[in-house]
C-alpha cells in the first residue's frame, strides 16, 4: 500500500465516525476571502475553514497561537508559551510561507517570518479566523505561498464593559479589559491587555502587551473602518535560534494602522480602498545583558558572564527596524457572466538595522541604547501587484479563475531585482448534491526571501545575497459534506516547490547554520475535518454536546540526508486533533481537547543529532458562569509530556491557570 493510500484509507476511516455540527452561526452564509472579491462560505472552491466566535469563546486556550495548535494541517512551532513567539505553517510550509493578516491587511514582517504573529490583538477582539490552504498568491499577493491566515475582528453589538484577570503557575499572571460603544451610524472598541510571567525554566520569563483600537462608520453607500494596534513583548529566549549560545533574549514592539472602506457605486459596482502602515522595532541579545546573565565590558571590551566567561568578539546586540506601507485598491463588478474583478496593491518595504542590508554612508544612532549602539545598514524593496479575477455561477456551477502580475525591485547596492512574472489559478465546485460539493484547483504561488534570509550573519547562522524567490504550483481535490447534523471536508492536495528557501546545518559541520535555494521538494498529503453534534445524536440532555475531529497526512519525495532542514523538511506527518465541548445546564461548560503530533526530521542538540518525538497533547476548561461574571480554571499539557516544537526548545509541562471574566452592558440612551 502506498503512502498516499495509506493516507485516504485513514481520511475515510476518520470520516465513517466523524461528522461536524451546525454551529448557531450558519458557516455557509459567511462571506470568506477565499477569492479576490469575498463569496460565501458554502461557494468556497478552495479549502477554508472557519473558526467562529463561539469556538473561540469555548476552546481552553488564551491566545491565537494556542488557538491554531488545534486547527487542521497547521502546525503551530512555538518557542515560548502564551504568545511570546511562534512559527505558523499551513501543509508543512515553513513559517516565512504562511502569510497572515489582520482584516484582510498583510501583517507580515520583511524581517523575518518569526514576527508574523506580532500582532495587537486577543482573543475577545476576534470574531473569526479565516484559514485558507493552498497557495494564494493570486487572491493575495506574495506570501502567500502555503496559505492564508486572515483574523477578522469583531463589531460589538451593543455598549459594553468586559474585564478580565488571570493567574497561575511560574508567577504567571494576566489582567485586561475591553470597552466597545455602539451608536446608530459609529461603533468604537478599545481592547488592552498584558500578560506576564516568571519562566517555567530558565530564561523564560516574558512580559507582553496589547493594545488594540478600532472604529467603524456607516454611511448611505459606504462602510469605513479603522484599526490602531500596538504590541509589545520582552522575553528570555532560551536556545530560540542556537543551543550554541543559549542565554538568548528579545524585545519586540510593533505599530500598525489601517484604513479601509467598501463603497457601493451602485448595486453592482463596489470599490474597495485600503491603506496601512506597520512598524515593527527588533532588539535580539545573543548573550542577554542583565543581572544573573552578561555584562558589558568598557570600550568595546566585549561581554562577561558572572560565570567568568568572556567574549571578546561580542560587541553589541542585534537592532533592527522595518517600515511597511502599502495601499491596495479592489474594484469589481456584477453582471451576467458572472462577477469581474480588478485590484492594484503597492507596498514598500523598509530596514534599517546594524547588520541586515546594505552599508549606510551615514550610520544613524538607535534611541534609547547604548551610545555603541547604531544602525550601519539598510535596505528597500518595493513590490507592485496587479490582480485580475472573474468568478462564474450558474446553477450548481462555481469557477473562479484569475492572476495575479507581480513586480518587485530594490534599489540598494547588490541587493536582488526579483522582476516581474505571472501567478495565475482556477477553482472551481459543483453541487453534486445538497450533501456533497466537489471541488478542484491549481494555484501557482510564491515567496520572496527576507531581509533575514539574505544578509544576516552572526553566531555561525549565514544568510545568502543570491537567494531566489522561491514558488510553487498547488493541487487540491476535494469534497465538502453538508448534512442536517453534521458538515465537513476531506481532501488530497499535493504542493510542487521550486527554490525553497531553508536555513540547514551539515552534519560534518553542526556549528554553522546557512540560508540555500533547495532545488525541488514535493509534499502531498491528505485532510478531514469533521465534528458531529453529539445533542442532536444523543439528545437534548446529552452533557456531550459536540465532538470535533481533524487529521493531516503528510509525505514529501525529499528529506534531510547529509544536512539537518531546520525549517522546510521538519513537518507534521500525523497530527489529529479531537476537541470534545460539554455543557452541564446552564451555567457550567467544559471543553476538553486532544492533539498527537508526530514530526519528521531531526535537530542538533548538544548531544549530536536527535530526532523528534512523537507527542500527545491535551488542554482542559472547566468554565462555571452566574449571570455576566464567568470563572475558569485552565490546564495546559494535562499530562505534564517533555517535547520540543522546534531545536533544542523546550515546551513547558503541565501549566494550571485560574481566571475569571465580568461582562455587563452600558446605556447610553438619555
Amino acid at each position: 500500500m502506498t503512502r498516499i493510500q495509506y493516507g485516504l484509507l485513514v481520511v475515510l476511516t476518520v470520516l465513517s465516525f466523524s461528522l461536524r455540527a451546525q454551529d448557531d452561526v450558519n458557516l455557509n452564509e459567511i462571506e470568506v476571502s477565499a477569492t479576490r472579491s469575498s463569496v460565501e462560505f458554502s461557494e468556497a472552491s478552495r479549502t477554508v475553514r472557519v473558526i467562529t466566535q463561539k469556538e473561540i469563546a469555548e476552546a481552553p486556550v488564551n491566545t491565537v497561537n494556542e488557538l491554531l495548535e488545534y486547527a487542521t494541517n497547521v502546525d503551530v512551532r512555538q518557542r515560548g508559551a502564551q504568545g511570546v513567539q511562534a512559527d505558523v505553517s499551513i501543509r508543512g510550509s515553513s513559517f516565512d510561507q504562511v502569510l497572515i493578516l489582520l482584516n484582510g491587511v498583510k501583517m507580515s514582517d520583511p524581517q523575518t517570518g518569526h514576527h508574523s504573529m506580532n500582532i495587537p490583538v486577543e482573543l475577545m477582539d476576534i470574531e473569526r479566523i479565516e484559514i485558507l490552504n493552498g497557495g494564494a498568491t493570486r487572491i493575495f499577493g506574495p506570501g502567500a505561498y502555503a496559505g492564508a491566515i486572515n483574523i477578522v475582528t469583531r463589531n460589538p453589538e451593543e455598549s459594553s464593559i468586559r474585564a478580565n484577570m488571570e493567574a497561575g503557575d511560574f508567577g504567571y499572571s494576566q489582567i485586561g479589559a475591553q470597552a466597545n460603544i455602539v451608536a446608530e451610524k459609529h461603533s468604537h472598541s478599545l481592547s488592552v491587555l498584558q500578560r506576564e510571567g516568571d519562566g517555567y525554566i530558565r530564561n523564560t520569563d516574558f512580559e507582553l502587551l496589547n493594545v488594540f483600537w478600532q472604529s467603524e462608520l456607516h454611511l448611505e453607500k459606504s462602510d469605513w473602518f479603522l484599526n490602531l494596534g500596538q504590541n509589545e513583548k520582552s522575553f528570555g529566549a532560551q536556545n530560540f535560534y542556537t543551543a550554541n549560545f543559549p542565554d538568548q533574549f528579545e524585545s519586540t514592539q510593533t505599530q500598525f494602522v489601517s484604513l479601509g472602506g467598501d463603497f457601493n457605486l451602485t448595486d453592482d459596482l463596489t470599490f474597495q480602498p485600503r491603506a496601512y502602515y506597520r512598524r515593527h522595532n527588533d532588539r535580539f541579545e545573543l548573550f542577554r545583558e542583565g543581572e544573573g546573565f552578561y555584562r558589558r565590558i568598557p570600550n568595546g571590551g566585549g561581554f562577561t558572564s558572572n560565570r567568568g566567561d568572556t567574549i571578546p568578539w561580542y560587541n553589541g546586540h542585534n537592532y533592527h527596524q522595518t517600515d511597511v506601507y502599502g495601499a491596495e485598491l479592489t474594484t469589481s463588478y456584477k453582471w451576467k457572466g458572472g462577477t469581474s474583478a480588478i485590484g492594484y496593491e503597492y507596498r514598500s518595504e523598509e530596514v534599517i538595522s546594524n547588520i541586515l542590508g546594505e552599508p549606510l554612508d551615514n550610520p544613524e544612532p538607535v534611541i534609547g541604547e547604548v551610545p555603541e549602539a547604531f544602525y550601519r545598514r539598510s535596505g528597500m524593496r518595493e513590490n507592485h501587484s496587479l490582480y485580475l479575477e472573474h468568478t462564474y455561477s450558474k446553477g450548481d456551477l462555481f469557477v473562479s479563475a484569475g492572476v495575479m502580475y507581480n513586480y518587485n525591485t530594490a534599489f540598494d547596492g547588490d541587493f536582488a531585482d526579483f522582476g516581474g512574472e505571472l501567478f495565475p489559478g482556477i477553482d472551481l465546485s459543483y453541487q453534486l448534491s445538497e450533501q456533497i460539493r466537489p471541488y478542484a484547483s491549481a494555484n501557482r504561488s510564491f515567496r520572496l526571501p527576507t531581509y533575514t534570509d539574505l544578509y544576516y550573519n552572526l553566531g555561525g547562522a549565514t544568510g545568502s545575497i543570491n537567494l531566489q524567490p522561491e514558488s510553487s504550483v498547488n493541487y487540491e481535490l476535494g469534497a465538502k459534506l453538508n448534512f442536517e447534523i453534521a458538515q465537513g471536508d476531506v481532501v488530497v492536495f499535493t504542493r510542487d516547490g521550486s527554490n525553497l528557501i531553508d536555513w540547514i546545518t551539515p552534519e560534518d559541520n553542526p556549528d554553522t547554520t546557512f540560508a540555500q535555494n533547495i532545488t525541488e521538494v514535493s509534499i502531498s498529503g491528505v485532510e478531514a475535518s469533521f465534528v458531529w453534534d453529539m445533542a442532536r445524536i444523543l439528545g437534548s440532555n446529552s452533557p456531550l454536546k459536540s465532538v470535533q475531529t481533524n487529521y493531516s497526512y503528510m509525505f514529501s519525495d525529499s528529506l534531510s540526508s547529509d544536512f539537518q532542514s531546520l525549517y522546510v523538511l521538519d513537518f507534521l506527518e500525523h497530527k489529529a486533533d479531537v476537541g470534545l465541548n460539554f455543557g452541564f445546564g446552564d451555567h457550567l461548560q467544559m471543553s476538553w481537547n486532544f492533539s498527537y503530533q508526530d514530526r519528521v526530521g531531526s535537530f542538533i542538540s548538544l548531544d549530536g543529532p536527535k530526532d523528534y518525538q512523537p507527542v500527545f497533547l491535551s488542554d482542559i476548561r472547566v468554565s462555571p458562569q452566574f449571570g455576566n461574571l464567568k470563572l475558569y480554571i485552565q490546564v495546559s499539557n494535562l499530562f505534564d509530556k517533555t517535547y520540543n516544537d522546534i531545536g533544542n526548545v523546550v515546551q513547558p509541562g503541565r501549566w494550571f491557570r485560574l481566571g475569571m471574566t465580568y461582562d455587563f452592558s452600558i446605556n447610553l440612551k438619555k
